[in-house]
């Protein structure tokens, strides 16, 4: 099993693999685009197919025999976002950093910002705040002050691939680790992918002057081996993310408000203007930011739409599972209408 260590294998993925009872060799995804799915040994890349029933990632482990994935090993992280139509999508698994790209040379928005951290926290990864392209600003200084005054518990890097800033701390972050790049389309992801490679792996695009946005180059979803050790999976563009209905993302990102909500007068308090509320007196005395104050409210009462449609989810299915059951009993009890007789 040594060739897989440079894939990350360990331990833990040893012990799961001996739960599964499945014949064959370990192997982990390294690139899909929604129909080829390319597994790696750690020594070479195959093809390989796979039930339609499994709905596989990029960075999944898996166990392959004659070309066939035969079992999936369970997952420690999952990136993934809801599609209206299609449902869940996943992003990547088994991610153990995820690098929140934002470009020097667009405004910073706080609540993109916060959302794209706290989805990284809802799914048990450590989030990183990179500000890419610093060669085209002079105001490098003043963003990561903003950054760090609305995430003091996030570490924040400055990059820019032409001058090679920061590429040396994002090698020592990712060492030994599997990251993933996240962010808007055109913030440099694919330019950092390939410094970080040191080579032309992914597509860079063409970036609007009008807004610095870019096309989504992006198109399918890859994991790469670093010069050194450890791993970046490659992503399309984000443009954005949804927050997990019981996910920590939303508590670490306001743990100081979070604290102070359970010294309110009332268990339910809606911290509106209730009395006896915590939160507002220290938004009254300033020791909260008025603006903080907002952004937890905004969030709380995304969480909650979230638990809601959530909730919605498992009736209907609940539902549809009971109207299953009942239409199998009652053709089991009548026969197929096709073939009885009168």
């Amino acid at each position: 099993m040594s060739r897989l260590v440079d894939l990350g294998w360990t331990d833990f993925w040893r012990d799961a693999l001996d739960t599964l009872e499945v014949e064959g060799e370990p192997a982990r995804v390294v690139r899909h685009d929604g129909i080829k799915v390319l597994v790696s040994d750690g020594e070479s890349v195959q093809h390989v197919s796979f039930p339609r029933s499994m709905q596989l990632a990029v960075g999944d482990w898996v166990v392959v025999s004659n070309e066939t994935v035969q079992g999936l090993l369970p997952r420690r992280t999952v990136l993934e976002r809801d599609h209206e139509i299609r449902g869940p999508q996943f992003i990547a698994t088994n991610v153990d950093l995820v690098l929140v790209v934002f470009g020097s040379d667009r405004p910073l928005r706080q609540s993109k910002v916060m959302r794209f951290v706290a989805f990284a926290w809802d799914i048990g990864a450590t989030p990183i705040v990179v500000i890419s392209k610093m060669d085209l600003t002079d105001g490098g200084a003043g963003m990561v002050a903003q950054v760090v005054e609305w995430l003091p518990d996030v570490t924040v890097l400055t990059t820019s691939v032409d001058s090679g800033e920061g590429i040396d701390e994002l090698f020592s972050v990712l060492e030994g680790r599997t990251g993933t790049f996240i962010g808007e389309s055109g913030a440099g992801k694919s330019s950092l992918v390939n410094a970080l490679m040191q080579d032309e792996v992914a597509w860079v695009g063409e970036v609007r002057e009008t807004d610095s946005k870019g096309r989504h180059v992006t198109s399918h979803r890859e994991l790469h081996l670093l010069p050194g050790g450890g791993m970046i999976i490659d992503n399309p563009g984000v443009r954005s993310l949804g927050l997990a209905a019981d996910g920590e993302g939303v508590e670490a990102l306001f743990a100081d408000i979070e604290a102070l909500a359970s010294l309110c007068r009332f268990r339910d308090c809606a911290h509106d203007a209730e009395p006896g509320c915590a939160i507002r007196a220290a938004v009254d005395d300033r020791s909260i930011p008025f603006s903080r104050y907002k952004s937890y409210l905004r969030f709380v009462g995304e969480q909650g739409a979230a638990q809601t449609r959530a909730h919605d989810k498992r009736i209907a299915a609940h539902f549809r599972t009971e109207a299953a059951a009942a239409r199998e009993a009652r053709e089991a009890r009548d026969g197929d209408p096709l073939t009885s007789s009168d």
